[in-house]
């Protein structure tokens, strides 16, 4: 329990410290009053929405305002779409996580098999093709698989559609929409887990306890998917977690290439035309995500082997 209240604090300061982050944004990218109103208005229609959003006020009182209202879940009006930023951003969130989410579960489906295969078979055929594919996913950029997949998928083939999200349609016809987004966004977290659950294997099973079970005549699945797995699995859980950011990362590249409305497509729509309220609240939330994760793949941790809990 020590363990988990320490990362918790731990996990308290960094959502604190990307708040503060996202408050020194809103001033330093540009002048919020004049990204609302446009260099058009007036001094003094400027001067009059500066008293009415405050902005006058000394630096402090805004920042502990601004705080208070994060805290609360209350990020200001979006600049662009004229809405309260956070029904905005959990309306994109859901259709992230439409994508994001799958892409996820099929890294995990075909790693986690994939690098346990690599890591029993060493240096075969079936080990050389895994670590070469491995490689190559790690390598490729996101934008360009994703125009590679519509360039083959949609355009040459004509399999599937090559962007936007279908919600009239049956279900097929939704589902063929999030097939390449899902696919181009889980290459990159694929990679990176098929290798490392390799190399966590290849050092479990090299471990003594593992050599006296097989000499102890026990069958090579129990070892290997009960002793060994649950050790390499510790390692593993933590780059999943890491591999969060990237899905995150690589949303908003795929979501743009696939026109895909979600929140990656939002915040780089955002970036672009400098709506820091938008900005400030990805950011916050992207903090938030990877502290909570990162809890979970603590407490997965203690799950796995106690003793980290007792360190």
């Amino acid at each position: 329990m020590r363990f988990i209240l320490q990362r918790m604090g731990q996990g308290l300061i960094v959502i604190l410290a990307a708040l503060t982050l996202a408050f020194i944004l809103m001033f330093v990218i540009g002048d919020p009053v004049t990204m609302i109103t446009g260099a058009e208005a007036s001094r003094d229609q400027a001067e009059r929405l500066r008293e009415q959003l405050g902005f006058n006020r000394p630096l402090v009182v805004q920042y502990f305002e601004f705080m208070l209202g994060a805290v609360q879940g209350d990020f200001g009006v979006s600049y662009r779409h004229q809405q309260p930023v956070l029904p905005l951003l959990w309306e994109r969130l859901s259709r992230s996580a439409e994508i994001a989410v799958p892409a996820l579960l099929l890294a995990l489906l075909v790693s986690i098999p994939a690098g346990i295969v690599s890591a029993l078979r060493r240096n075969s055929a079936i080990d050389y093709t895994a670590r070469v594919t491995a490689l190559v996913g790690q390598a490729a950029p996101n934008f360009w698989v994703a125009i590679m997949m519509i360039v083959l998928f949609a355009n040459i083939l004509g399999w599937l559609p090559s962007s936007g999200r279908e919600t009239d349609g049956g279900l097929w016809k939704q589902i063929s929409h999030m097939i390449l987004p899902i696919i181009a966004l889980a290459l990159l977290p694929m990679a990176y887990l098929t290798r490392m659950m390799r190399s966590t294997m290849l050092e479990v099973i090299n471990e003594d306890y593992i050599r006296t079970a097989r000499a102890k005549g026990a069958p090579v699945p129990r070892v290997v998917y009960i002793h060994a797995l649950r050790n390499a699995m510790i390692p593993y859980v933590t780059i999943t977690a890491l591999q969060i950011g990237n899905l995150i990362a690589g949303s908003m590249v795929v979501e743009s290439v696939f026109a895909w409305p979600g929140m990656g497509r939002l915040l780089m729509d955002s970036i672009r035309t400098l709506d820091i309220p938008v900005v400030a609240a990805g950011l916050s939330f992207v903090a938030a995500l990877f502290v909570v994760l990162n809890l979970i793949a603590d407490i997965c941790y203690v799950l796995l082997d106690p003793r980290v809990g007792k360190s």
